[in-house]
């Protein structure tokens, strides 16, 4: 094994997508501009937010039983092994949904936060304060962006929480916390330019990270909710995600590489679809309309736990490559 400088050293993950996130915010940047001009009914949000979540969001965790495999050394053991494990996950974190709502919308917020900072950050992740710092940084986002955003989340949050805690409650919480939220987020980026050394590889990688959070936050605070989320999970993760898992196996960036990707997804791409519909189907009641989102995300939340422990290990693996 070779010994890198962190001055010479600066992980795939991080440089060789630069051009792709300029890509993606510019297609947000154009896509919050036209929400300005052009009105898009909630209904039809709530097509364009599902349209995204299938085509993108559910094929980009797709994948996780290959990675899985990939990382088990005993060929013997491989299927059964990754298939219990993962189907473990589901099946535990599923009955926390249908026992506690509320503990298992926390624990989502809480993995889900985990995730969407790793997949935004574009700094070193060999120390665990940077995975502290970008954790931190995922949470905030996701608390901003929800509180912002209450009057049209507020539906999802009173179905889920079962009554147990009123419109009027939310919304106090919502303006109380939103404030807080980007605050930390500002103390957290006035500490990554001071320490950048230790948190970058290089001092472009922060202005451009700085530059990410003030086109997120434009686009979080003007596109309508439904659009604004399915930019930024079914376009904006859901892409970097299938990048950075195409540099874990070390494919090139061509469009037959997207292609075979796509494929490898599809099998279990179209087993999750089938289980969604299933879930929906069960449990959707047509006197409230805001179930069959609240459904989606419940069955999203159920396949993400999974998601995350294997995607970070794809991650880790793929960053002592680099350092071969």
């Amino acid at each position: 094994m070779v010994n890198v400088g962190a001055k010479q050293f600066a992980p795939i993950f991080y440089t060789m997508q630069i051009k792709l996130r300029i890509l993606l915010l510019c297609t947000g940047v154009v896509m919050t501009l036209l929400s300005q001009f052009i009105h898009v009914a909630e209904a039809a949000q709530f097509k364009m937010l599902i349209f995204s979540l299938i085509l993108l969001g559910v094929p980009h965790g797709a994948l996780d039983l290959y990675i899985e495999k990939k990382n088990i050394s005993n060929e013997f053991s491989k299927s059964d092994k990754v298939l219990f494990k993962y189907l473990l996950n589901i099946i535990v974190y599923a009955l926390l949904w249908y026992i506690s709502p509320i503990a298992a919308l926390v624990i989502f917020i809480l993995i889900t936060a985990y995730h969407f900072g790793e997949i935004d950050w574009m700094g070193k992740t060999d120390h665990r304060m940077h995975q502290v710092v970008y954790f931190l940084l995922g949470m905030c986002w996701i608390v901003y962006f929800l509180s912002i955003n209450i009057e049209a989340a507020l539906q999802i949050f009173l179905y889920v929480g079962a009554s147990t805690i009123s419109g009027e409650q939310w919304m106090q919480l919502a303006n109380q916390i939103a404030p807080i939220a980007l605050s930390i987020i500002g103390v957290l980026y006035c500490i990554l330019f001071i320490k950048r050394s230790f948190f970058y590889y290089e001092n472009s990688h922060y202005v451009i990270s700085l530059i990410q959070l003030l086109l997120l936050l434009m686009i979080c605070h003007y596109c309508p909710l439904w659009i604004g989320f399915g930019f930024y999970f079914g376009l904006w993760h859901s892409i970097l995600s299938f990048d950075k898992i195409r540099l874990g196996f070390n494919m090139p960036a061509t469009a037959k590489s997207w292609m075979e990707l796509i494929g490898k997804a599809m099998p279990f791409s179209i087993m999750a679809w089938i289980g969604m519909l299933f879930v929906m189907f069960m449990f959707y009641s047509s006197k409230n309309s805001t179930s069959l989102v609240t459904l989606l995300f419940i069955t999203l939340s159920v396949l993400t736990l999974p998601h995350l422990q294997v995607f970070t290990k794809l991650k880790i693996t793929a960053r002592n490559k680099t350092q071969e």
